[in-house]
């Protein structure tokens, strides 16, 4: 499904952004905050690519 096909439903669209951990934290922490967050079943979840001006992290691609 296209995020896009969500805002022609006449609903509210509900979505996270998230981020991924800092290269000190484990990757595990960010499964563990989306398992957090399935209960509220959001309508998708976005995860934010170079975050902190890092574009060659791959973390983002890996988390998705």
């Amino acid at each position: 499904m296209r995020i896009s096909s969500l805002f022609g439903k006449n609903k509210v669209v509900f979505s996270f952004e998230v981020f991924p951990p800092k290269k000190t934290s484990p990757i595990d922490t960010i499964y563990k905050t989306l398992d957090d967050l399935k209960d509220l079943k959001p309508d998708f979840i976005s995860v934010t690519y170079g975050a902190g001006g890092n574009a060659a992290d791959t973390s983002t691609c890996d988390i998705v």
